[in-house]
């Protein structure tokens, strides 16, 4: 840890300083905190609050220097039948398997479920995924969705107002459910929080089976017309308008449904979910 002498050196949480070299994300910097694989100056430190400075302060991760690798930020077209992590099972395929050789190192901004398609955001810049993702920030997500059953306006109020998952014991909200006047087992939801498979838990808790769950956006990044499985560099405007979005904690107001019109593409044109193959 620096001297604490050195009053004018840029000093940050040990956790952020593992972040910021694009190591892993800040919650997994604090696992290996706990873990006592870090050290600095040669000494394992398992303090959370610890402070440092990256530029003179010598890190490093279950024995190794941090990485000064580049930070790169995806946009990718997750297929369904893939899982969003980096180990399958024995009959498990990865989102890895798709990702080009040079961004293996990035990690993803909360996950898909292996039954799910969409956008998913990746990085190797942890303190940016710490942001977009942290519940307090509510980015809001964008979904397609393809039920058994249509919904009626009660299961949309109780959608709305919030259904309670167990064994978490949260109440999981949903900002917005819009019908799609042409099919009447469509809808669009947006989240602004993200519980471990809300859409499809929420859903069930009400009686209804999620055919096929479709990520159209996460904040104000949409598909567009990326092909699916396929990946593309954020441009800066991107990544911006997206770390904008979580500038600051923010409390939303959770709407009433009203009669909406036909349900509109978000950001850029987005594919139409297929049901094809894909089960709850």
């Amino acid at each position: 840890m620096s001297d604490s002498t050195k009053a004018d050196a840029p000093q940050i949480r040990l956790n952020k300083a593992i972040a910021d070299s694009g190591y892993c994300a800040r919650r997994k910097a604090d696992e290996l905190i706990a873990a006592g694989k870090v050290k600095v100056n040669g000494q394992v430190v398992t303090e959370m609050g610890t402070k440092v400075d990256p530029e003179t302060d010598k890190i490093t991760v279950q024995g190794k220097p941090l990485p000064q690798a580049d930070k790169y930020y995806l946009l990718f077209h997750k297929p369904a039948g893939y899982v969003t992590s980096r180990r399958g099972g024995r009959t498990q395929k990865t989102i890895y398997e798709l990702l080009p050789k040079e961004y293996q190192a990035a990690d993803p901004a909360g996950r898909l479920d292996q039954d799910s398609s969409g956008a998913l955001i990746l990085s190797s810049d942890g303190d940016f995924l710490f942001k977009v993702t942290h519940p307090s920030f509510h980015v809001p997500k964008l979904y397609e969705i393809v039920l058994n059953h249509p919904l009626t306006p009660a299961d949309i109020k109780k959608l709305l107002t919030g259904i309670r998952l167990m064994p978490e014991d949260k109440l999981a909200k949903m900002s917005k459910v819009l019908p799609d006047e042409k099919n009447p087992y469509r809808y669009r939801v947006e989240l602004i929080t993200g519980y471990n498979r809300q859409v499809r838990r929420s859903l069930r808790e009400i009686g209804h089976r999620v055919q096929v769950l479709h990520r159209v956006a996460f904040g104000p990044i949409g598909l567009g017309k990326l092909p699916e499985g396929e990946t593309r560099l954020l441009t800066e405007a991107e990544k911006n308008r997206l770390l904008s979005s979580a500038a600051q904690p923010k409390q939303r107001q959770h709407t009433t449904q009203k009669k909406d019109g036909p349900v509109k593409n978000h950001d850029q044109q987005a594919r139409k979910p297929q049901t094809k193959g894909q089960r709850h």
